[in-house]
Order: C-alpha cells, then sequence, then structure tokens
C-alpha cells in the first residue's frame, strides 16, 4: 500500500507531537469557551444545560459528579511526558529515580544516598521511604495480603470510613476462611474518626488500623498531632494505615500530611494516589510510605513497578505546582457554591475537606441519583442505614456545579 509523504510525516516524532499539543490547546479552548457560554447565560438571566456540558474526559451532555475525579483533567505537563515516551513503550522496564526524587522534594522525605555498588536494574526498585505501584487500592489489597491473609488478625476501621480494607478482610472470612474479626468503630457525632475510641478496642490481636484522613464520604479531617497521639496509644505491633487520597485538597497549607510519621513509626503506612488532585485515575499510579521492614513483607506479594507512562506522568504532575492548586481551588469553589445552594434549599450537609459533599435529602437518596441519571447527571448515594437518605456530590466545573444544583431542584420539586 503506498503511503504519502504527507502521511509518513504524520507519525513522525515531531509530527505526533504537533498533534497531541494541539489537542491539548483545543481541550483548553473548549474549556474556555464553555466558560465564556455559562457567563453569557447567567448575564442574560438563562442558565447552563446539560446538553452544552462539554467535561473532561467524559462524553459532551455528561454531567460525572459520581467518582471523586478530578474534573479539571491532568496537568498539560504530565500529557506532554506521556506523548514524549510514546515511542519507547516497545522496551521492558522504568525507571523510578525521578519520580521518587519529585516525591522526595514535594514529600519532604530524604532519600537514601544510591548505592553505586550495585547493578543497576529496570526490574529492581531503589531502596527508599517509597513504595510506588499502578493505584493505591493496591496498597491496601497488599496490606491485607502482608498481614490477615496466612493466619488472620483483627482489623478496625471506622464505621462509616472508605472501607476497603475491611471489605477484602471480608473476603478471606467468607471465600477462604481466614479468621478476620473486623472492627467497625464508631465516629464522632461530627461524623470524625474517634481516635480515642478506636485506640480502646486496639489490642495485642490487632493487625492493621485504619484511618482515612480526610475521610470518604463525610469529608471530615485529622491534624497530625492527633494521629501521632493515637500512633503511640496503639500496639505497636499493629499496622497503623492512614489513606490520604484526598489530603492535597485539605484547606490548609501546608497540607497537613502523616507522612512525617510513618517516616519515624515503623508500624505506620501512609498511602497516596495520583488519581484524584494529579487527576491520573486511568494511568493507574500510586504510593505509600513505610519502613523497609513493612515494605518487605508487602513485596512477598507483589515485586512489579508502575509502567513508563505512568512514572513520568507522575513525576511531571508533582512538579506542576500551578496545576495542583487550580485543581485544589476548583474543588474549593465547587462546594463553596454547593454549601450556598444548599443552604438556600434548607439541605442539611456535611462541611468537607475531600472533593465531594455529603447531603441529606430526608428522603431515599437513591430515588433521587436514579431520576437524576436519566438526565444525565451522575452522582452517588451511600448505602449504610446511617446515610440512606444522603447524597454524595463529586466536584465539579463551574457549568457542571450549576447543572447539578439545577437539576437537583427540579428533581426535588417533582418528587415532593
Amino acid at each position: 500500500m503506498h503511503v504519502s509523504e504527507t502521511a509518513r510525516n504524520a507519525w513522525t516524532r515531531r509530527g505526533f507531537m504537533k498533534g497531541a499539543l494541539a489537542a491539548g490547546t483545543a481541550g483548553v479552548a473548549l474549556s474556555m469557551s464553555d466558560r465564556i457560554a455559562m457567563a453569557t447565560q447567567m448575564i442574560t438571566g438563562g442558565r447552563p444545560t446539560i446538553e452544552a456540558i462539554r467535561g473532561v474526559g467524559v462524553q459532551p451532555g455528561l454531567v460525572r459528579m459520581s467518582l471523586n475525579e478530578n474534573p479539571l483533567g491532568p496537568s498539560p505537563r504530565a500529557i506532554e511526558a506521556m506523548a514524549n515516551r510514546l515511542f519507547g513503550v516497545n522496551r521492558y522496564g522504568t525507571d523510578l529515580s525521578d519520580l521518587m526524587q519529585a516525591l522526595s522534594t514535594f514529600d519532604g522525605v530524604e532519600l537514601p544516598e544510591p548505592d553505586n555498588s550495585r547493578r543497576r536494574s529496570f526490574f529492581r526498585p531503589p531502596p527508599g521511604p517509597f513504595m510506588l505501584t499502578p493505584g493505591s487500592s493496591l496498597i491496601l489489597d497488599l496490606l491485607c495480603l502482608a498481614y490477615l491473609s496466612r493466619d488472620g488478625g483483627e482489623v478496625i476501621e471506622a464505621e462509616y470510613g472508605y472501607g476497603s480494607v475491611s471489605r477484602s478482610a471480608s473476603g478471606y472470612n467468607d471465600m477462604f476462611g481466614v479468621d478476620v474479626n473486623i472492627i467497625r468503630a464508631p465516629m464522632t457525632p461530627e461524623y470524625k474518626h474517634d481516635l480515642d475510641g478506636m485506640a480502646s478496642l486496639a489490642s495485642d490481636k490487632t493487625s492493621l488500623v485504619v484511618i482515612t484522613n480526610p475521610n470518604n464520604p463525610t469529608g471530615t479531617l485529622l491534624q497530625p498531632d492527633e494521629i501521632e497521639a493515637f500512633v503511640k496509644k496503639v500496639p505497636s505491633s499493629a499496622i497503623v494505615v492512614i489513606d490520604e487520597a484526598y489530603l492535597h485538597f485539605a484547606e490548609q497549607d501546608p497540607i497537613p500530611s502523616a507522612i512525617p510519621l510513618a517516616v519515624k513509626y515503623d508500624n505506620v503506612v501512609v498511602v497516596r494516589t495520583f488519581s484524584k488532585a494529579y487527576a491520573l485515575a486511568a494511568v493507574r499510579l500510586g504510593y505509600c510510605v513505610a519502613s523497609q521492614k513493612v515494605q518487605d513483607e508487602l513485596r512477598k506479594y507483589y515485586q512489579e513497578s508502575p509502567n513508563t507512562l505512568a512514572s513520568v506522568a507522575g513525576a511531571a504532575a508533582v512538579r506542576d505546582l500551578e496545576h495542583l492548586q487550580k485543581s485544589r481551588e476548583a474543588v474549593w469553589d465547587f462546594k463553596k457554591r454547593c454549601y450556598a445552594a444548599f443552604d438556600e434549599m434548607g439541605i442539611e450537609y456535611l462541611p468537607s475537606q475531600g472533593t465531594f459533599v455529603m447531603a441529606d435529602l430526608k428522603r431515599s437518596a437513591m430515588q433521587v441519583v436514579r431520576e437524576m441519571r436519566t438526565r444525565n447527571v451522575w452522582i452517588s448515594s451511600r448505602r449504610q442505614q446511617e446515610f440512606r437518605n444522603w447524597i454524595r456530590v463529586s466536584a465539579g466545573t463551574e457549568a457542571e456545579t450549576e447543572v447539578f444544583i439545577q437539576t437537583l431542584k427540579d428533581v426535588l420539586a417533582k418528587s415532593s
């Protein structure tokens, strides 16, 4: 088959990059035009419509505010970094050193001096406080495998916490007959982790204690000094797991991370994801900061590393502090708009330090969720008995948030 010179040039590195960057520019322009359209509608007394929505990463005409995704999309630097590496994906191995250096700078964690006496290998991750995996969910699963799957044990997790570790542990009981005791600790009246109560439940039988901070779905936040006091109360044999998936969105600076505790204490593990603040959910990248002792246990069950595209995208995203701050501010603006709308509508809600807000509709939340979905506005509900009347709505752009609010008003008015 004959291929023209023009077509051939389109597949050169330069041609590909030009196209990729043009596509990125088009996305920015589209987002800006959406903002202008929204402003025009507001000035003229109209309102944004579902038909005008052009969300990043979803099909036109869909408002997806159900999965705690970053509505702005990833850093352009991360996209460019992946594009630059596309022509090398035929080669095995991933060099994680640049990503670890970026994380070291951002998290304030010192890396060990490189051991030049060891033969360098792309297949062996360098030693240090960071363990990188394809997504943070894998780290939570590995913790269950390492500390529960062989001899059983005990898990303590907040009653309305994320619950991933408890669900995995429950599977060991149901499918494999491994004796795992799961304790769901009550929370405070403000739906915050009751650390004193959790500490009183811990014993020498406790294998894992899980804290989601900020908590999902209630959005409450603990400070590092509170967590450290808790770590000192529980047996040192218990691994304290702190899931900081949403910590970048905490409304304070510097962000109140427990990573220094993971460096200080051998039994503390801090888990982070690139799916939220860095908007790389589909790339699958996560990491934890943990002692070498804990990492050695986890590596008994998993020896692989993230792929090359994830590694370079992650390093670029971590260094793009401007885009990170824009993502934070977009989430903060979303929450302020929701709070104002809920106050106006007389709807109770939980102020949140995450990318989402829980609101009590005083009626079956699932019915409202289903009706809104028929209108292409996706939100979620919590199925616990305590929250059967509550919706959880994730951050959206300005236009998406306005469409969500108006759609919710319409649905509630027609079902009242």
